[in-house]
């Protein structure tokens, strides 16, 4: 089974020698190392092209992006480009433990059922504070049911290991607005072909300024929560394309059961009449978060 691992780097210099250092040194190697820079300003280009040459790495490949893609379009773009029949998206300033890409490998190749396996992680923080991930279940290897709230991703797609199959698929689905972990997080929970690995494969760098921490923050405005939402219907549409194409009856409810909750959710938002704040207790399993729920009214009656 051949192995991608494909990363994805933007003014990177102050972590991606600690990146590069855990990936060479990985008890199985990898078939290639696919590293994508998107217009760095720093010495991210020169760090790298350095250390490949350094270290003779001949299935290593360093690629300037001509124009900046933004990390979204990056990542998917790059995975599409591999050629491995799994690949591991990796972030240019997290750790991985050394036997990581061994001990996932060998998981896909004993279940060929699993699209994209995703594991446990320890988040660390440059105050030195480290945080074991949600994962500590007595059961190793863990299958994804199905949930209400198939909308929450419950793991960064920095900890994924994915079946090329899957990302083929997603080439019909994925926007510019989606990220690589919630387009496949939710594919593959749809296709009821998610698994979590639960041990740590990796150590999560931690920091407020990251283009998620940025973008999150951005969620706490009508005007964003409103074209947060505007997106999420059409992925949901989407899905509802992917699951009936592939014949995922059992997705169908939870697909049809998102739909009504983000439509009303959005008339909520346009009207800010009270009426579609409390029929919306009523899907309140559809939530990612429950307090969720609390922020719509918190947005609409408050934070204008």
């Amino acid at each position: 089974m051949k192995t991608s691992i494909v990363v994805s780097t933007y003014n990177g210099e102050n972590y991606i020698l600690d990146q590069l250092d855990s990936l060479r040194n990985q008890t199985l190697s990898p078939d290639e190392v696919l590293i994508f820079d998107d217009g760095s300003s720093d010495n991210t280009g020169k760090i790298v092209n350095d250390y490949i040459n350094t270290h003779h790495l001949d299935n290593w490949t360093f690629k300037v992006n001509e124009q900046n893609k933004g990390w979204r379009r990056n990542f998917m773009e790059g995975m599409w480009s591999s050629r491995g029949d799994i690949v591991f998206p990796c972030d240019q300033d997290d750790i991985w433990m050394i036997d990581k890409l061994e001990r996932m490998t060998k998981v896909m190749e004993e279940n060929s059922e699993i699209q994209l396996l995703a594991s446990n992680y320890v988040e660390f923080f440059d105050n030195g504070k480290t945080k074991l991930g949600p994962w500590n279940h007595k059961n190793v290897l863990e299958k994804i049911t199905l949930k209400n709230n198939y909308m929450s991703v419950d793991a960064p797609g920095c900890v994924y290991c994915i079946r090329k199959q899957l990302l083929d698929q997603s080439k019909e689905y994925w926007r510019e607005e989606f990220g690589h972990d919630t387009l496949l997080w939710r594919m593959a929970e749809l296709s009821q072909t998610l698994y979590v690995l639960n041990v740590p494969t990796i150590k999560w760098r931690k920091h407020n300024d990251s283009s998620y921490a940025k973008e999150v923050l951005l969620l706490k405005t009508q005007n964003e929560k409103k074209k947060w939402l505007a997106a999420s219907v059409c992925f949901n549409d989407l899905m509802k394309n992917y699951v009936d194409k592939f014949g995922f009856e059992n997705a169908k409810k939870v697909i049809i059961q998102t739909q009504k909750w983000l439509e009303l959710r959005t008339k909520f938002y346009d009207s800010r009449k009270f009426r579609y704040g409390i029929h919306l207790i009523g899907y309140w399993h559809v939530y990612p978060r429950y307090r969720q729920l609390l922020g719509d009214w918190y947005l609409i009656l408050l934070n204008k």
